[in-house]
């Protein structure tokens, strides 16, 4: 293994006090499930994977494989390989971290897992519920709750290219943007100890193939309004460069048309300056294209990493009353930033905490949007 290799591997994994073995293992099933792959544990050191043909063939891994990520257990189990420091299959599988990016887990240090005692008062001083009566407070628990923060690099490509960092944050539970919250948890401090949360029960979670999906669609909504910026600057250059080729090819064929013209008296010559004409006409559409694509601005994007951050939260449940209807609403509290977390639009994914009542049940961030259908499953959480 490449000294290179050596160091992405040591900032890619944790090193908790348990050792390598566990730290390779989460390292290894993370990058599996994030390659689309299936994983099982039947065991603490044994991992039985199941990675897409095409990412197994072009990283030279197995399609189906038990690995053991002790020795004793890869001798006592038939068929296992051992996964260790230096380990051929370890190689492979960061060279596919590499391609994919790094994937990392990170935990919360929260100074007080609890409910706070003073929990509604934080809620209502957030949150305003538009013409609806008191929220009334039902239950609370907590749970540890997972957001995925994706670190895209996306070039932008025309006569030059350049590049730009673009990060997305997604909430694996919800899949609700969580980009605006990042600078909350600024001041939180990350470690790779999972026993900071040890006893707090995890939260469901979406497949991370859907939160990818969803973390693609916000960056296209992030990427479009730069990419139309960035195709007007360059639009000048561009249309001073067909002025030139405009100007010459216009100079050039009434040159041509006037010596065909003269040549009247002589077919043969007409004829040859006829075809010289047909031949710059086609040159003249060829370079009228060539420099407009020369300054067509194109965007290809690259993951580069993703960080799990598990945080402690409040779901709180309460019962507003607007009209003769009652709604059901859950409030998320973290208590790792020590703050209210804003509703999620149903209809357009804005985050937002000034409610309105919408007829079918949820809360809205503004009066029009109450009247709006709800968006299927491919619309929802991405901001227009």
């Amino acid at each position: 293994m490449a000294a290179a290799d050596l160091a992405r591997l040591s900032e890619s994994i944790s090193t908790g006090n348990r050792g390598h073995r566990i730290d390779l293992r989460r390292f290894v099933t993370d990058l599996v499930i994030t390659a689309g792959g299936i994983v099982e544990e039947p065991g603490d050191a044994l991992v039985h994977v199941a990675l897409p043909a095409d990412t197994a063939g072009r990283f030279a891994l197995p399609e189906f494989a038990a690995l053991a990520f002790d020795y004793d257990v890869a001798r006592e189990t038939p068929g296992a390989e051992f996964v260790t420091f230096g380990s051929p299959i370890l190689d492979r599988f960061v060279s596919l971290g590499s391609e994919i990016g790094r994937v990392t887990r990170r935990f919360a240090v929260a100074s007080a897992i609890r409910v706070p005692p003073n929990l509604m008062d934080r809620i209502e001083t957030r949150i305003g519920f538009n013409r609806s009566r008191r929220p009334v407070f039902k239950t609370a628990t907590i749970e540890a709750y997972e957001r995925a923060v994706f670190q895209f690099i996306v070039f932008y490509v025309s006569d030059e290219r350049f590049s730009d960092s673009i990060t997305i944050a997604i909430d694996t539970t919800t899949l609700a943007d969580d980009t605006e919250l990042l600078p909350e948890s600024r001041t939180v401090f990350f470690g790779s100890d999972a026993e900071a949360l040890s006893g707090i029960p995890a939260a469901g979670k979406c497949p991370y193939d859907q939160v990818l999906e969803t973390a693609l669609k916000h960056l296209q909504a992030k990427v479009r309004p730069r990419l139309v910026t960035y195709q007007a600057e360059v639009s000048s250059f561009c249309q001073k460069e067909l002025v030139k080729v405009l100007g010459f090819y216009e100079k050039t064929l009434a040159d041509l048309a006037a010596r065909e013209k003269a040549a009247a008296e002589d077919p043969e010559k007409r004829a040859r300056i006829a075809a010289k004409i047909q031949a710059a006409r086609m040159e003249r559409q060829r370079r009228i294209s060539d420099v407009v694509n020369k300054y067509r601005m194109t965007a290809e994007a690259k993951f580069d990493s993703v960080t799990l951050q598990v945080m402690p939260k409040v779901k709180a449940i309460l019962e507003v009353r607007h009209k003769d209807s009652t709604y059901t609403q859950a409030v998320f509290y973290n208590l790792a930033t020590n703050s209210v977390e804003p509703f999620t639009c149903p209809r357009c994914g804005r985050r937002f905490f000034s409610a309105y009542p919408a007829e079918d049940g949820v809360f809205v961030w503004r009066p029009e949007e109450a009247s709006k259908e709800v968006p299927g499953p491919e619309e929802a959480n991405v901001p227009g």
